[in-house]
């Protein structure tokens, strides 16, 4: 009898026969503990009878493991074999049709996101390179910054993260790295100051950052209030608020002109005279659309909100208190907004600054990017990347474990190759520029937290969830500090080391700050697993990636719980019709209380897991951190005023809510949502409200699809379309 050692694969590649490819198969459909073992047998003795010293292809033996199931009795194993090679075909079928060579092994699902927003394409559309050839185009790109003797070893670590999905930079790398304007920073802040020519210098640089695709932040609190005096002229200022809609203004041109649609970050001391109508400027529609705005929230206001006391408001011109109100009225104003539409989120600036290394030199930090997740001084920048936790679980002893040490070797690879970043970067204006390569600022981040979670069986809503947590942050940052130290001696410090804490300490480092949690819309979907540190919307959703039709897909580490379990062929069907109905599987009685602990959805979880997560996550995180705190449709008003009040006594720097049915539209939506007698509750408001985050969350301005509100960004789950994850 001829050896079966070799197949042939249905692109023609002949590769090494593995029998246990054929027993997983068949133990999907067969429940039996040893029957699949028994099965494989017989399908490979017929297949080697019928070799004649050819090597079988995949179609002739798949045909013959459902002529054995049959033979066997299986027949509803067999029919389920005969659905799932169905399904394939249809996903090989999708592939074709994308246009894109598979060279990577990967989904349709991230062969769409890559072709969509990655991959090269000719005048025509037509897609120039692999997602191997845009890896290696990146990491080529990357390690050109090293010695010449060096640069090939980093070339091949960087591809290998990237392709292994271990590491995936920010999509500005995959889109314009190796381009002739490679523009790979993310993150911007530009200076706001109370004179005309200054302000609308700022209005000219946010144009020409969000040309490049860059996301802007401001902090408007320098403009003298609405009605002070103004010398030149006589006459008197029109405030923060009216210079806001310039800005707003010049995005929109740019959305019109750019490649992708602007995005900016609008903060507001808690103390300037005009805070009031900040907190409402978004309430008339169709005003200030191209801004998430925050309030910059002080220790001070915070405990006279506690105490009930009361609070001045200063001219930023004079120094002078204007007058003084409740902080409790004015925080009830912004919760109660926060509650109806998102907006506004409140930024801690006293817990960011606690840990700014540079606060006596370059000064207080007071304006981040759109997402709120880095805080940075005027004209300073960011580049970012993430580690994909899902990608970080082993198995030993018949039990998953973290990976310590792959994930901290991850971790140096991907900080030396954001630090590279900063040389091979181009930047839209000189002052930027020198901010970045003074500072060298970097977010080293990660994605795959839910995915981390279900396949070590541990509940998101739990102190187990929230201490591992911050084990996995705080081997992130030590080994991504550590880096930084080590490539200060081979490359040398930042140059604004001198007079910062750093010095003072005696610590020798490469970057400013080295860890940042951002929003991984995009990139999560290339690496396929789940975005940053947000718990999955649904265990079930489907993905229009070519037609209206879409592809069904139920969360893998759920549907592996799900088979091994002693659960029936039937049951474990009627287990998954029910998730693809509601997204959930907490009301499943057959499935048991631990499984049901374990793999937990967005909603699934209180508000208050959501706020000690973030917190958990922050201990850990130079920079700041994304995440979006999501709250249930019928969620009080005191609901969201606990969660900004726990996430200021927590040490969060910030804090941005979702209540669902707040903003219409939501991306992954379960069966049950599309359903035309499904009740939408009504908000008992006079006011209509479409902030930013409103209007991202509806359609995806490049497919059409609704779009997912996460990280504090709307992201499009069939395109890759993100706000924020740039």
């Amino acid at each position: 009898m001829t050896d079966l050692t070799k197949i042939k694969k249905r692109d023609g590649r002949v590769a090494a026969f593995e029998e246990a490819k054929i027993t997983q198969a068949i133990r999907a459909v067969v429940e039996h503990k040893s029957e699949p073992e028994r099965l494989t047998k017989i399908v490979i003795t017929i297949v080697k009878k019928g070799l004649n010293g050819e090597i079988p292809t995949v179609e002739q033996v798949q045909d013959v493991v459902e002529q054995v199931l049959m033979a066997a009795g299986h027949y509803e194993a067999a029919k389920e074999y005969i659905l799932y090679r169905e399904k394939h075909k249809t996903v090989r079928q999708v592939k074709e049709m994308l246009g894109v060579e598979d060279n990577l092994g990967l989904s349709v699902n991230q062969l769409k996101v890559l072709e969509n927003r990655y991959l090269r394409h000719d005048e025509s559309g037509k897609v120039l390179e692999t997602p191997s050839d845009l890896f290696r185009r990146v990491a080529k790109f990357v390690a050109q910054n090293e010695i010449k003797s060096k640069e090939g070893k980093w070339e091949k670590e960087f591809y290998e993260v990237m392709t292994k999905m271990e590491f995936m930079p920010a999509g500005c790398y995959l889109r314009s790295a190796g381009t002739k304007k490679p523009s790979l920073a993310n993150c911007f802040v530009l200076p706001i100051e109370d004179d005309m020519g200054q302000i609308f210098d700022a209005v000219k640089w946010l144009a020409l950052v969000q040309q490049r695709g860059g996301g802007t932040g401001f902090n408007f609190s320098k403009l003298r209030p609405k009605g002070d005096y103004v010398q030149k002229s006589g006459g008197f200022a029109t405030g923060p608020v009216s210079f806001m809609k310039v800005f707003d203004a010049a995005t929109g041109q740019v959305m019109q002109g750019g490649f992708r649609m602007g995005a900016n970050m609008g903060i507001l001391n808690v103390d300037h005279p005009d805070i009031l109508e900040f907190i409402t400027c978004k309430t008339e529609q169709g005003e200030i659309t191209n801004f998430n705005i925050s309030v910059g929230a002080t220790d001070e206001f915070m405990r006279a909100v506690k105490k009930n006391q009361r609070f001045s408001l200063k001219n930023p011109r004079t120094g002078e208190m204007v007058q003084t109100l409740p902080a409790k009225q004015l925080f009830d104003q912004m919760v109660g907004l926060a509650w109806r539409t998102g907006d506004p989120g409140m930024i801690f600036l006293d817990q960011i600054n606690k840990y700014n290394p540079v606060l006596k030199t370059l000064g207080p930090l007071l304006a981040t990017n759109p997402c709120g997740e880095q805080p940075l001084h005027p004209f300073d920048v960011c580049n970012l990347g993430s580690i994909n936790l899902a990608k970080m679980i082993i198995s030993a002893k018949g039990r998953h474990e973290v990976n310590w040490k792959r994930l901290e070797e991850v971790t140096q690879i991907a900080v030396r190759f954001l630090d590279n970043g900063v040389d091979v970067s181009g930047y839209p204006i000189p002052q930027i520029e020198a901010m970045a390569k003074a500072n060298r600022r970097i977010g080293l981040g990660i994605m795959g937290w839910a995915d981390m979670l279900y396949q070590l069986g541990v509940a998101y809503n739990s102190d187990e969830g929230v201490k591992l947590a911050e084990k996995v942050m705080k081997t992130v940052n030590e080994a991504a500090v550590g880096e930084s130290i080590s490539l200060a001696k081979e490359k040398g410090i930042f140059n604004n080391w001198k007079g910062s804490e750093y010095e003072k300490r005696g610590v020798k480092r490469r970057n400013l700050a080295v860890t940042t949690i951002a929003p991984t819309g995009t990139i999560a979907m290339v690496a396929d697993c789940a975005s940053g540190i947000e718990p999955n919307f649904a265990l079930s959703y489907t993905k229009n990636v070519v037609d209206e039709a879409g592809l069904s897909y139920v969360n893998q580490y759920f549907r592996q719980a799900l088979e091994a379990t002693k659960l029936s062929a039937e049951e474990k069907n009627d287990v998954l019709q029910q998730v693809a109905r509601t997204g959930s599987c907490q009301n499943i009685e057959v499935l048991s209380k631990t499984m049901k602990q374990t793999f937990v959805t967005a909603y699934d979880i209180t508000p208050e897991w959501h706020v000690k997560m973030q917190a958990a996550w922050q201990k850990h995180t130079e920079n700041a951190v994304s995440k979006t705190i999501n709250f249930p449709q019928n969620a009080s008003i005191e609901d969201v005023e606990k969660a900004y009040l726990l996430a200021w006594s927590l040490g969060c720097k910030g804090i941005t809510i979702y209540r669902s049915g707040s903003r219409e539209g939501q991306v992954l939506a379960v069966e049950e949502d599309k359903k035309e007698n499904n009740p939408t509750v009504k908000i008992q408001s006079k006011v209509r409200i479409e902030p930013l985050k409103k209007k991202s969350g509806k359609m995806c301005p490049e497919c059409g699809s609704v779009m997912e509100v996460v990280e504090g960004c709307a992201t499009c789950r069939s395109c890759g379309f993100s706000k924020c994850s740039l």
